[in-house]
């Protein structure tokens, strides 16, 4: 009966196992894209005036269009970005600005970018970042 059980739990684990797995895998992939209008123009502009107030004094907007943008971000989960200017700005304050001000920086940037602007703000989180995938402009 014991042997029953074992065979029984790896014949399911096997069937499941790659299945869940693959699951995992594209719940994880960006499923949108900077070219889907991931963010508002009004967001964008809330966003230029945050850097404008918050970020000037270290960093030029530039910085953060071109290819130096795509040279940086080219093929990445916008959450990279994110976990950067969340987690480090700015300099003085790491983590002071909130949320969605962060947020509102990264449509900025997209803005910045000339990525199109959408019908729907980009939320300030990370998990809204992971369903973003950086890629060149269409």
């Amino acid at each position: 009966m014991a042997a029953a059980i074992v065979v029984f739990m790896i014949s399911a684990a096997t069937l499941t196992g790659p299945a869940f797995a693959t699951a995992t895998a594209a719940e994880q992939a960006p499923q949108k894209t900077t070219n889907s209008g991931v963010y508002t123009a009004a967001q964008a502009e809330r966003g230029k005036k945050v850097f404008s107030d918050k970020c000037t004094a270290c960093h030029e907007p530039a910085r953060f269009s071109g290819a130096t943008f795509l040279e940086s971000w080219n093929g990445k989960a916008m959450k990279e970005l994110w976990d950067v200017a969340s987690g480090t700005m700015p300099e003085d304050n790491p983590g002071s600005l909130k949320q969605q001000e962060y947020g509102d920086i990264l449509a900025y940037f997209l803005e910045l970018n000339e990525y199109p602007a959408g019908d729907t703000e980009l939320a300030g989180n990370a998990a809204a970042m992971a369903n973003i995938k950086v890629e060149p402009k269409k």
